[in-house]
């Protein structure tokens, strides 16, 4: 899907239906001021505890931001996610699995326990298993090794992060329980090297400053399979990829691992600093900062809001989401492809002009959060080049409740900037769901719906007025006394609404002139009811086949409208090649002419339905 930046637009991100639903679930937690700020690290008990904010970044590199979005705060355990993928990238899989295993501890984060069977820490997730991975990143010395890691965290977020200093120091005081971990393993064979080094890029890595965008990219880079959908730089390999999600599943939110998966079902890490980084695969990744923590070291505002957005968004990683098709089947303008009603030269003409101020969009599958959040973003991205609105859910087989209120939202974005909208559907029920809309069902009604409130608007709108035969653009190449020979061979033709004027399997033996009123062409296929394929509008022809040959009709035409044609039938085409042969070579070529923009036209189309 090709993207917008919406500041060229003049758009606000806030104008988006997904930012203001976040923004109204940043409004309801706002009063949760349950738990308390961390307190063995001296540092992190004097930060302000109020601090809230939400972050979504999508796959294809949109993020939303809502709360206190410039509120820096120190990683802390999120870190491990990422020191673990470099372990990963510095020695593979089944090494860095000989060194730190995968299974959740059932203990505290920072106790003091290790898997004595395998000798090695429990997983990545807990002090004792960051610390070994820690103390497996490459480098030739110190300072090559924190720049490795300071390299890292710039892939993931996409920005050089800065360390806050005074935490570092305070972290490095206080951490005598993390230094005793440390020597346990180096004395049990775990890790080897300088124990004060390892433990010095540990105390580091935690201290980074982040912002809830920089969790929520480090999702996202994880959910796009390693590469930073911003900057569209790798960030680890894929396979590994899999690896960091797998363990975050089972161990990232400490001993609340198991409850997390119940009730919120998303890859995730928590750090002591108030932030949470959640992960929904090949979609988006989720960022909340909130520095109160729960018993177990989480943040506890955060954890509520992770809760209401999976259940609200239907997020769990176990979620039935239908076959995983993309929301947008098709998106394309009126000027590409225009309603089957057949207008005059001019009205056509107006519409090639204008008609890109028409979107239709077609969706397809299943429609929850996810994928409305792609159709709503496109459609507020279009809000500058469109004026007309079409969404087009014929092939829609599920719709939740959150993808209905994300699409009413941008209803109701697109009707207070004046714009028109209309639903397409075939269901009964779909269209109720939505907010004061305007519905047809198909989605050529609502183009002719839509190009005459445009042809208004520029002039040329529909007119019950007689068209004069001179003034049939089909015409304008006969000269007066050709038009004067055609006129004495036509017959004219009154009739009332639903009078069928061309029978479907009849002959094919009249060519019929509308000067007023309007007909339907009508198609049956078996029983089935009839279908309309198009509407005429005076000043235009049909019955064209009469000119060429005796080939049997291929469609009803029944009137619409009382009216009148003009009708040239197979004596008077005769009668007219045999006594006004260069008034009857005009008509011809003319017709012919007109067959054949009516072919390019569906050859564009078809081009434009084919992308």
């Amino acid at each position: 899907m090709q993207q917008v930046d919406l500041r060229s637009t003049g758009l606000s991100p806030k104008e988006l239906p997904v930012w203001q639903y976040l923004n109204d679930l940043y409004t309801r937690h706002r009063p949760n001021l349950s738990g308390e700020l961390a307190s063995y690290i001296p540092e992190l008990s004097a930060v302000d505890p109020d601090r809230f904010s939400l972050a979504f970044a999508t796959t294809d590199g949109f993020v939303y931001e809502v709360g206190d979005t410039d509120a820096l705060f120190t990683i802390q355990s999120v870190s491990k996610a990422v020191i673990y993928a470099l372990a990963l990238e510095d020695h593979g899989r089944e090494e860095v699995l000989r060194h730190i295993g995968v299974e959740p501890s059932g203990e505290a984060f920072n106790s003091i326990t290790f898997d004595e069977r395998n000798n090695r820490p429990f997983n990545p997730m807990v002090n004792a298993g960051a610390i070994a991975a820690s103390a497996m990143i490459k480098g030739a010395d110190h300072a090559e090794r924190y720049q490795r890691i300071l390299d890292i965290f710039q892939r993931f977020t996409g920005r050089i992060l800065d360390l806050d200093e005074a935490v570092y120091r305070s972290e490095t005081v206080t951490g005598n329980r993390n230094r005793a971990i440390a020597y346990l393993e180096l004395n049990a064979g775990m890790i080897s090297g300088d124990v004060n080094e390892h433990l010095d890029l540990y105390f580091r890595q935690c201290s980074l400053l982040v912002r809830a965008r920089d969790l929520a990219m480090i999702g996202a880079t994880l959910a796009n399979g390693g590469v930073n959908p911003v900057t569209r730089q790798r960030a680890i390999s894929t396979d590994n990829v899999r690896s960091v999600l797998s363990v975050m599943n089972t161990c990232g939110m400490y001993d609340y691992a198991g409850g997390w998966q119940f009730s919120v079902g998303l890859p995730a890490k928590s750090g002591v600093g108030g932030g949470i980084a959640a992960v929904l695969p090949g979609q988006l990744g989720i960022g909340t900062f909130s520095p109160r923590l729960d018993a177990v070291g989480n943040s506890a505002r955060g954890v509520k809001v992770c809760e209401d957005i999976s259940a609200n968004f239907r997020l769990h990683l176990f979620e039935d989401r239908g076959g995983g098709l993309v929301p947008l089947r098709r998106v394309y303008r009126s000027d590409e492809v225009h309603s089957k009603r057949v207008r005059r030269h001019e009205q056509a003409r107006k519409l090639d002009r204008y008609g890109h101020l028409i979107a239709v969009y077609e969706l397809q599958a299943e429609l929850g959060f996810i994928e409305a959040e792609r159709v709503t973003r496109r459609i507020i991205e279009d809000l500058d080049s469109a004026y007309y609105f079409i969404l087009d859910l014929t092939r829609v087989l599920r719709i939740d409740g959150v993808a209905v209120t994300l699409l009413n939202t941008a209803r109701r974005t697109l009707q207070e900037a004046g714009k028109g909208f209309a639903v397409v559907s075939i269901s009964g029920e779909l269209p109720h769901s939505f907010e004061q809309n305007i519905h047809f069902p198909n989605v050529d009604q609502a183009l002719e719906y839509f190009e005459d409130r445009l042809l208004e608007q520029a002039g040329t709108g529909q007119t019950d007025a007689t068209v004069p035969l001179a003034e049939f653009d089909l015409l304008a190449g006969l000269d007066e006394a050709m038009l004067a020979a055609l006129v004495k061979r036509l017959r004219p033709l009154s009739f009332e609404p639903g009078t069928k004027l061309i029978a479907q399997n009849a002959r094919a033996d009249e060519l019929f002139f509308l000067t007023q009123g309007h007909v339907d062409i009508t198609v049956r296929v078996g029983n089935a009811p009839s279908h309309r394929v198009s509407t005429v509008e005076p000043g235009t022809v049909f019955g064209e086949l009469a000119l060429f040959g005796h080939s049997p009709r291929t469609a009803d035409v029944v009137a619409a409208s009382a009216g009148i044609a003009l009708v040239l039938d197979r004596d008077g085409l005769k009668d007219l090649a045999a006594n006004a042969p260069a008034a009857h070579n005009a008509l011809v070529m003319a017709v012919g002419a007109s067959l054949a923009e009516r072919l390019r036209r569906a050859n564009a189309e078809i081009r434009a339905l084919s992308r």
